[in-house]
């Protein structure tokens, strides 16, 4: 096949699936995965005549692609903050919008000594944490020993060093005595009343435990983070954690209620309220 010939096959099995949009980054992402062509390659030699070798599973990739498969699963990796994850069922796809909380931990905590990432699934908030953060030591933790196994795979992979733990943050909070300058989560938020509004790709392949709260206790995480904190956080240490948009204003209170005096709330690009900050005191 030559590289036009890929693209009109992506085109005619999942044009059913995917707005025009979408089938032009999943065909630049199959094409880099399989054949090494570049996004210029991509526009400028569309005769290019491909490799044999990968037919088959190319092939395979657009029949789960048109069972909704996510491509990051397909392919099995995604990209977060300028670096490659590898990824599978057991840990949750990075997004766009936890780049921004990453981001914002990186510009306001240059020099600090210790982080810990709360459910670090992939490991890509640490990673890009550790990549990015040089002199300051990190740590991260989930409850799944399978994430742990992939988020260290990503560590490797990136050249970094993390320390792991594999515990639960709704049960044990006294597994370290170390004191974290910077505390970061992205935890499950999402309430079960929310999942009708969710995609298939989400819902039938990523994994429930790391998106979904109960709408009876949809902030036991962050209750838990803010109780981990309390023993663990340094004095002049913050947290940072992504949270629902549309539980903004109760999960700023609940940290106010466990006696933290500052919280400020973050917008996303899309103008949502998508992140919080944390101290003891301003």
């Amino acid at each position: 096949m030559t590289v036009a010939e890929v693209a009109d096959k992506i085109k005619l099995k999942l044009h059913q699936q995917f707005n025009a949009n979408e089938i032009r980054q999943i065909t630049l992402l199959l094409l880099r995965h399989f054949w090494q062509i570049s996004e210029t390659e991509f526009y400028i030699e569309k005769q290019k005549k491909l490799n044999e070798q990968f037919d088959t599973s190319f092939l395979q990739s657009l029949n789960l692609l048109q069972q909704h498969t996510p491509i990051q699963y397909v392919i099995s990796t995604a990209e977060f903050y300028g670096l490659k994850f590898s990824v599978d069922e057991n840990v949750l796809i990075p997004r766009p919008e936890t780049e921004e909380l990453v981001n914002w931990i990186i510009t306001e905590n240059k020099g600090i000594k210790t982080i810990i990432d709360i459910g670090t699934g992939s490991g890509c908030i640490a990673v890009a944490l550790a990549k990015n953060m040089k002199h300051t030591k990190m740590y991260a933790l989930d409850i799944s020993e399978k994430a742990i196994k992939k988020a260290e795979q990503n560590a490797e992979n990136n050249d970094v060093c993390i320390d792991f733990f594999c515990n639960d943050i709704l049960s044990e909070n006294d597994f370290t005595q170390i004191k974290f300058d910077c505390i970061a989560s992205n935890p499950p938020y999402v309430c079960e009343s929310e999942k009708a509004k969710m995609k298939q790709n989400v819902l039938n392949f990523e994994p429930h435990s790391a998106l979904f709260v109960p709408d009876s206790d949809a902030l036991k995480f962050y209750r838990a983070i803010a109780d981990f904190a309390i023993l663990h956080l340094a004095d002049k240490g913050k947290i940072y954690v992504e949270i629902n948009e549309n539980l903004a204003e109760e999960t700023q209170n609940l940290f106010k209620q466990k006696g933290f005096g500052y919280t400020e709330l973050k917008k996303d690009l899309n103008n949502k309220n998508r992140m919080l900050k944390i101290k003891f005191t301003d």
